[in-house]
């Protein structure tokens, strides 16, 4: 899985404590629990703030920036707890279950630009901002989704089961 980090202000804020290993050389050292551990709390707050979002007064270029970060967050999260799942079976199974989901949803997905890899892992279109509407997105992302409560929950067990002594 090639996973490709923007460095935005809205990672950051996705990452929000965890900041530093939202990209750059600080990740690369990090450990692979306090990776598991900062990915998937990012990843939760991507979806309670994506779920929140005003997508209708926000420019195509910061819902691109929105979705980047969402899609980098994501990938993160899966890579870094397969990495770490290696030793735990929980952790591994909470990964493997965001990737079934985005099979699952591949479709939903597809509908507001983002594209689901082989691997399980997504990827935004370059231009998924300017080829889908606001509503697309509000629908997508509001707190009733099936999805997003599922890859929330998994996020959830791999910040619960990682061990960030390691």
């Amino acid at each position: 899985m090639n996973v490709g980090v923007t460095n935005s202000l809205t990672l950051r804020t996705y990452y929000n404590r965890f900041s530093s290993v939202a990209s750059g050389t600080t990740r690369k050292s990090a450990s692979t629990g306090t990776l598991s551990m900062a990915d998937a709390s990012a990843l939760r707050n991507a979806i309670r703030r994506l779920e929140d979002y005003d997508f209708e007064s926000a420019t195509k270029v910061q819902i691109q920036e929105k979705l980047k970060a969402f899609t980098d967050t994501m990938n993160n999260a899966i890579s870094s707890a397969s990495k770490y799942g290696k030793g735990d079976t929980s952790v591994k199974n909470a990964a493997s279950k965001i990737k079934h989901l985005n099979s699952e949803y591949a479709s939903d997905l597809q509908k507001i630009g983002i594209s689901v890899n082989k691997d399980g892992s997504v990827s935004l279109y370059e231009n998924a901002a300017k080829n889908y509407s606001a509503e697309k997105f509000k629908k997508f992302f509001n707190d009733d989704s099936k999805y997003l409560k599922e890859v929330y929950d998994a996020a959830k067990r791999i910040s619960r089961r990682v061990d960030v002594r390691i």
